[in-house]
């Protein structure tokens, strides 16, 4: 082969301190290096995201930077790196996901045994930080036909779904959209159960915290674009946009005990007397009804037609 066999996608904005333990889970790969390639596409970062990555670059040979002047979305930085892959299949991950040695060679391995184009998905594994955990917690498969924290496809099933929409206006779903278009393509989907990432979700202090719920506000924005573009039911589950979502969201957050004020002083007690999985789940019980709360205001302003609840 004239290039490598997979060219891995990782759009980057203001990511500097993760990027670099991505980065450097990607260079440590079991799979032999002249098969791979490592594509970052800064998208414009006002931090030391472009610094960590060039440094690396200028170690390691199978890293390439691509910057952008201005932040243009994560649909416009990914389209950058598979515009730029020179391997026939593209690898998507994020910049605060990092992955064990045999992630690469698990993705693939899928490619060759299918004997035909297919997505290969594998489990995304929310932590709270580094290290890593040596057992793999249980963990739900997204509902997503398309989840770009660990997924893998053809380049040319990308071009021919017409790429990601860079019209999206924040954060969030683009991947779903492109996803439905694959799906009717015909795209086959194949899970596989090794090839895990771990999206590492810094919530636990109040920075962290309130970045992340500036991005369920973005969300919920982005979900009534999606709605607008696929308007049918299994946008409607996706985006969570039915009544009992609403109920179920509300019932989890404490019916409106728990809350943006005071989630992080909660969680971090319950940090120190050692529950973790509950701590983590105050906090993202808090997002996902701050998410619904959003998506609710979000619908009031947006011209056109809401899902039935």
């Amino acid at each position: 082969m004239s290039g490598p066999a997979l060219s891995v996608v990782i759009p980057a904005y203001n990511q500097a301190g993760l990027l670099r333990h991505s980065l450097e889970a990607l260079r440590n790969q079991t799979l032999d290096a002249h098969l791979y390639e490592v594509i970052v596409v800064d998208d414009g970062s006002t931090d030391d995201t472009a610094a960590v990555a060039a440094a690396l670059e200028m170690s390691d040979r199978h890293i390439r930077l691509l910057r952008h002047d201005r932040n243009r979305g994560r649909s416009a930085a990914r389209n950058t790196g598979v515009r730029a892959a020179r391997g026939e299949i593209v690898v998507f991950v994020d910049s605060d996901v990092v992955v064990r040695p045999d992630f690469l060679g698990h993705h693939l391995d899928a490619h060759r045994r299918a004997h035909a184009a297919v997505l290969c998905r594998g489990p995304v594994v929310p932590v709270p930080d580094l290290p890593l955990p040596e057992r793999i917690p249980p963990t739900g498969m997204s509902p997503a036909y398309l989840d770009t924290a660990n997924a893998s496809l053809p380049r040319q099933e990308v071009v021919a779904a017409g790429w990601f929409d860079e019209h999206f206006p924040a954060y969030g779903w683009e991947d779903f959209d492109l996803g439905f278009r694959l799906q009717r393509r015909g795209l086959r989907r194949v899970f596989r159960r090794g090839a895990v990432a771990f999206h590492i979700q810094t919530i636990f202090d109040p920075a962290g915290f309130a970045d992340a719920l500036r991005k369920e506000e973005e969300r919920a924005r982005t979900a009534v674009y999606l709605y607008h573009k696929h308007p049918h039911w299994q946008t409607t589950l996706l985006i969570q946009g039915t009544r009992a979502h609403r109920v179920f969201y509300f019932a989890l957050a404490g019916a409106g005990l728990l809350h943006p004020g005071n989630a992080v002083r909660i969680a971090g007690a319950l940090r120190r007397r050692g529950l973790i999985s509950l701590s983590y789940l105050v906090l993202r019980n808090v997002l996902n009804w701050h998410y619904i709360q959003a998506l609710g205001l979000a619908w009031r302003r947006a011209p056109g037609d809401r899902p039935p609840s």
